[in-house]
């Protein structure tokens, strides 16, 4: 079942295209992460889902009924969404209990339904305290605790990890992640953190100026990346020049396979991962070191090419060559070849 649909989605804010006609199924129980810079549109279509704007074309269907599009607009409050935003927004002045009994339906279930989510969010004795007595960790289990009392058909965050320091970041996520798989949640997650969003997302949806590049599953978005953006937001990525020949691709640090004719002679971008390129010192080598960075059990290599193009290298910290050390390179293309046209568009691999 599709818990969500948008159907070409399109948003202005005054003379500013926010969206460019954004499509996208989540499926009921699936969690997918939207990714991407600082004003990419991630956010607009949040709250375009969850009833906070309206779209100035498309449709936007919950549970298989249309609640926003031509002549229709529902709600947020009737919408069955959740939402958790970035600072929480818990009420000060409510204790726990209250905090999550809040938009509630009073009833015979209503305490049950409580203590049901206390339980589930492991605050179980937590039910008297008030706001300020809670770490930042807790508030935000409150929060997810007070989003689903309701049984939502979708719940969205909107970076709810923000404010939190690294570690407890960590720690909160997998906790968060965990809760959600438990309650069966169907998700929407925004965020601009790749990490987050490759360990949260059984999809990954990237965005870019108002643009869906690509949904997929994370290994596809980091290893079949549909765009050259995509390739070098997620992970690091080096692009080299390849020139089709006897149905490969041939570059000056090796050759791969190609899975599609091309005309013999089309040049092609070649995507590398640092993971990917090996370095050997070598007095004949072609390859010259210009930067070495340590990152504590890696180091990471920028080299610079016969062509002039710079490339990078992972190796583990046991091999500590210093700059203008000769290198031998090569790429591994295990995962499969990924390239794109001269003029940065498809083909890819």
């Amino acid at each position: 079942m599709i818990a969500v649909r948008c159907s070409d989605l399109t948003k202005d804010f005054g003379r500013t295209r926010a969206l460019y006609d954004i499509n996208l199924e989540v499926e009921e129980g699936s969690f997918l992460a939207l990714l991407g810079p600082s004003g990419c549109g991630k956010t607009t279509l949040l709250r375009l889902i969850a009833g906070f704007e309206a779209p100035d074309q498309g449709a936007i269907e919950v549970a298989g009924r249309t609640v926003a599009g031509p002549g229709v607009f529902v709600p947020p409050e009737k919408r069955q969404t959740g939402i958790v935003f970035q600072d929480y927004a818990l009420f000060p002045h409510l204790d726990v209990s209250r905090n999550i009994a809040f938009g509630l339906p009073k009833g015979a279930n209503h305490q049950n339904r409580i203590a049901e989510m206390l339980s589930l969010v492991g605050l179980k004795g937590y039910e008297r305290r008030m706001p300020h007595q809670l770490s930042g960790g807790e508030q935000q289990r409150v929060a997810l605790a007070r989003a689903l009392a309701p049984h939502p058909t979708v719940l969205l965050l909107d970076e709810p990890f923000s404010n939190l320091d690294a570690d407890l970041r960590s720690r909160i996520r997998a906790e968060v992640k965990g809760i959600l798989a438990c309650a069966g949640a169907t998700v929407i997650f925004v965020t601009h953190d790749q990490e987050e969003a490759l360990y949260m997302g059984d999809r990954v949806g990237v965005m870019n100026a108002g643009r869906m590049e690509q949904i997929d599953t994370p290994e596809a978005i980091f290893y079949r990346p549909a765009s050259p953006f995509v390739a070098q937001f997620i992970g690091v990525a080096d692009f080299i020049q390849g020139v089709v020949q006897n149905g490969d691709v041939v570059t000056e640090v090796g050759r791969a396979p190609l899975d599609r004719k091309l005309p013999p002679g089309e040049k092609v971008r070649v995507m590398l991962r640092p993971g990917a390129v090996d370095i050997v010192p070598a007095a004949d080598g072609d390859g010259v070191i210009t930067e070495r960075i340590f990152q504590g059990s890696e180091y990471l290599y920028r080299v610079q090419l016969p062509s002039g193009a710079s490339i990078r290298s992972l190796q583990q910290y046991s091999c500590c060559y210093p700059a203008n050390t000769r290198v031998r390179v090569t790429a591994r293309f295990d995962s499969g070849l990924v390239y794109f046209s001269s003029n940065g568009a498809g083909p890819k691999g």
